[in-house]
């Protein structure tokens, strides 16, 4: 029959299929290799992330045990406080924060009296003593976020 074909013998095939097929396994081990160090260092991305996000949020809790610590907006020594700030409330360290037992240091600083504004028409009796609050978070991994609020106190003006 003309039409039929012998199957060439294994001497006369010179393997063009063989160096394709690893030529492309070769480019798909690359491509794997380069999709596992761009997952690997997205992994540490977000995990440095996620520890600066629980630093901040150490040192927002600080900044709330500050405005509900009654010693540190302590005004009962008027005559300490001449108003030129610097007059602080010791540091307070917490520690043990949430479950991923992170650390906060916490104070409140003096930093002025005033009078309130005319337009308040408040007693002349009265003042305003303002404070500068700051907490500093530290996680275990070495994190760490500094967080200042103000904050002031209506007294008597002694």
């Amino acid at each position: 029959m003309k039409g039929d074909r012998q199957p060439q013998s294994p001497g006369k095939q010179r393997g063009a299929v063989l160096i394709t097929a690893l030529f492309f396994l070769v480019i798909l081990t690359m491509l794997a290799i380069t999709s596992m160090n761009t997952n690997t260092l997205q992994e540490r991305m977000a995990a440095n992330s996620q520890e600066i996000n629980r630093a901040f949020q150490t040192a927002e809790t600080g900044i709330e045990l500050a405005m509900l610590d009654n010693q540190a907006f302590n005004t009962s020594h008027l005559k300490e406080l001449d108003g030129t700030g610097g007059d602080s409330f010791p540091d307070k360290t917490v520690t043990n924060i949430g479950s991923y037992n992170a650390e906060l240091d916490y104070n409140a600083v003096f930093l002025q009296k005033t009078r309130p504004p005319r337009e308040s028409k408040w007693d002349s009796s009265f003042a305003l003593y303002h404070f500068d609050l700051s907490a500093t978070g530290r996680t275990q991994s070495g994190a760490m976020t500094t967080v200042h609020a103000g904050a002031y106190q209506v007294g008597p003006d002694a």
